[in-house]
């Protein structure tokens, strides 16, 4: 371990670790993907499937844009629907 004694390579190291962290924060962090839904507008969607699970309750199967969209709903949230 002779060779991590030299100033210059414990600071060259340092420098790679702190370049490397930052790249990684970037490419990591700053990509959200956005959702196929937008509160102020209101978009169509093609139904797919529609099951009747009892007389007022329905379960409705919608396609998005493309099959790699995602909604951009967070969890425990609804849509509304006009027909």
């Amino acid at each position: 371990m002779e060779f991590l004694q030299a100033r210059e390579i414990q600071i060259g190291i340092g420098f790679v670790v702190v370049i490397v962290t930052l790249v990684a924060f970037i490419l990591f962090s700053s990509k959200k993907t956005k959702g196929s839904i937008d509160p102020g507008n209101f978009k169509q969607f093609k139904l797919v499937k529609r099951i009747q699970l009892s007389h007022n309750v329905a379960k409705f199967r919608f396609a998005l844009p493309t099959p790699t969209s995602v909604l951009g709903l967070p969890i425990r949230q609804h849509v509304s629907c006009r027909y």
